[in-house]
């Protein structure tokens, strides 16, 4: 066992290690981990089929996460956390398969580049496909070269199956399987491998094809895109966004370009650089009587073919993925970018790794570039590991304990309510804003709809106006709005929710503050942090006043 194996393993070690505490600290499932299982365990596949436009992803990681169920292994949040540290582990043990599959001795560049960054932490082990996608991704991309460095029934059939899954995780995955698998045709081109191109496009046609089945739902889903585009969207918003998911202190916080992103722009560059120059072919020989060995001339094609993989299934799959980003307009979350992360890293890997394989000096250098890049993140990553997702069950269990019934329970977002939904089982009646009659899944149609009602939270004031003047407690699980009501301006975006959410809640927030006469912050029994995405205070309102604040200063 070399060195470079060594000190990747005790790298490996250190990463399992972080996944145990993430695990172990990640406390309740939040919104997005509570909407896929609730999803998963719909009474029947039909209510699971007909809710599906409103889960992010095919129905693979469903359909595994509903079996899973049915054998007693997602009962609790414990047993789904479980299940979110295996994907984990398989993802780090995928990234060894890989090296070693593409010809490496460890993965030196993967480890230290993406083993502990923050967002690949929080995701990777959550409950949502993106942990399987990434697992089977970096497969796809390894045994799709396999097949093409030595075709046999056996890796056609591995490589097959792994794209095929790989399609069904994610929609966008697509993207990257095109990658790469243009990087094996060209491969298989070059090589004259008729036959292993006609595979690769049977592969392709195959695992494209099979999304037909997603079309109607994907249409469906379409109408709800505008919902959730960011008004002000440019190139420059994707850049920052995923400077930030590289300098993040943690995932639920937002980083700026950094030394960081400089880094992985400087690799690809020259990844590619050294692609370009690996295709020079065999030099001219020095005497014609002296022909070049077979041995050295199939090597350095095995070089020259591996680098034109990597490079082009790195290239292509990234620059297909950020044109996505870019189409679709989403304000991206850092965990957007971990499967974009991994690609590059295993194709660097490859790169990088395989091809000068020796320790002398490329093993040092990437052992001490994996140290470095393992102290950049370590913070980071201590933070993430010892980071709660949400606190909404405690709030929850706060609620169930001291609001009465007759109190009105408020949720400032329709999303939070999933969560709360889960972990709220007491007497008092509560709603969300703006009010929906299902809180299983995010129902975007429902919220699409109340953009158009101008009276959309009505229902809602009124029922807190009655509470409080009733003599009941208002509680309010979010933040205050400091601002006055003020409708939306006929000139700003009519779909994007975030014209209407901050109106809405100002909407809440000014009768609460204008007519209640007594106001309190109860105190969550709370030790730890949390993550920024889920992490609500609560306020207790009383009494009640039938004037508003304006009015009782001028009073005064």
């Amino acid at each position: 066992m070399g060195m470079e194996t060594v000190a990747v393993l005790l790298a490996t070690f250190g990463s399992t290690l972080l996944f145990v505490l993430t695990i172990s600290n990640a406390g309740p499932l939040w919104r997005d981990e509570v909407n896929t299982i609730n999803l998963a365990q719909m009474p029947t596949l039909h209510d699971l089929w007909h809710n599906q436009p409103f889960e992010s992803f095919p129905s693979l990681y469903p359909l595994l996460l509903r079996f899973c169920g049915f054998a007693g292994l997602a009962g609790s949040d414990v047993d789904i956390r479980l299940l979110g540290f295996y994907v984990g582990f398989l993802v780090l043990g995928s990234f060894w398969l890989c090296a070693r599959w593409l010809g490496g001795r460890a993965p030196t560049l993967s480890l230290g580049l993406i083993g502990f960054l923050p967002p690949f932490l929080f995701i990777v082990g959550a409950n949502r496909a993106y942990g399987l996608a990434t697992f089977l991704l970096i497969m796809s991309f390894a045994s799709l070269w396999r097949m093409v460095q030595k075709p046999s029934w056996g890796r056609i059939v591995l490589a097959a199956v792994c794209c095929l899954l790989f399609a069904h995780c994610v929609y966008y995955d697509v993207v990257f399987l095109a990658g790469m698998l243009a990087g094996g045709a060209l491969v298989a081109w070059r090589r004259r491998q008729w036959g292993t191109l006609g595979w690769l496009t049977g592969i392709g046609a195959v695992s494209a094809g099979s999304l037909a089945i997603y079309w109607p739902i994907i249409r469906a889903g379409s109408v709800y895109v505008p919902l959730m585009q960011w008004p002000y969207f440019t190139a420059w918003t994707l850049f920052s966004r995923a400077a930030g998911a590289v300098t993040a202190r943690e995932t639920g916080e937002t980083g700026h370009a950094g030394l960081e992103l400089l880094v992985w722009i400087a690799l690809v560059i020259g990844v590619v650089a050294v692609a370009v120059l690996a295709q020079r072919k065999r030099p001219p020989a020095v005497a014609v009587n002296q022909p070049e060995p077979a041995a050295t001339a199939a090597a350095r094609d095995e070089v020259a073919d591996r680098a034109l993989y990597c490079a082009t299934s790195m290239v292509l799959g990234v620059a297909g993925y950020i044109a996505f980003l870019y189409h679709l307009h989403y304000w991206t979350q850092p965990w957007y970018y971990v499967e974009m992360f991994c690609l590059c890293g295993v194709a660097l890997d490859g790169m990088l790794g395989a091809n000068w394989s020796s320790l002398r000096p490329w093993g040092w250098l990437r052992i001490t570039f994996m140290l470095a890049m393992i102290g950049c993140y370590a913070r980071a990553a201590w933070t993430e590991a010892h980071t709660r997702r949400s606190d909404l069950d405690l709030v929850a269990a706060v609620l169930t304990k001291y609001a009465a019934e007759g109190d009105l329970i408020v949720v400032h977002s329709v999303w939070e309510g999933i969560t709360f939904n889960r972990y709220y089982h007491g007497p008092a009646k509560w709603e969300t804003i703006p009010p929906v009659s299902s809180h299983l899944v995010h129902r975007n149609d429902m919220v699409t709809r109340d953009l158009r009602d101008p009276n959309t939270m009505a229902p809602v004031l009124n029922e807190a106006m009655q509470t409080l003047q009733n003599g009941h407690t208002i509680w309010y699980v979010g933040n205050m709005s400091a601002e006055r009501p003020q409708p939306p301006e006929s000139n700003e975006a009519t779909q994007w929710c975030g014209t209407f959410f901050p109106y809405w809640n100002a909407q809440m927030s000014a009768l609460v503050l204008d007519h209640a006469t007594k106001e309190e912050i109860i105190d969550l029994p709370l030790d730890e942090p949390v993550c920024n995405f889920e992490n609500l205070p609560v306020t207790r309102f009383e009494g009640y006043r039938s004037g508003s604040r304006t009015n009782s200063a001028a009073g005064k």
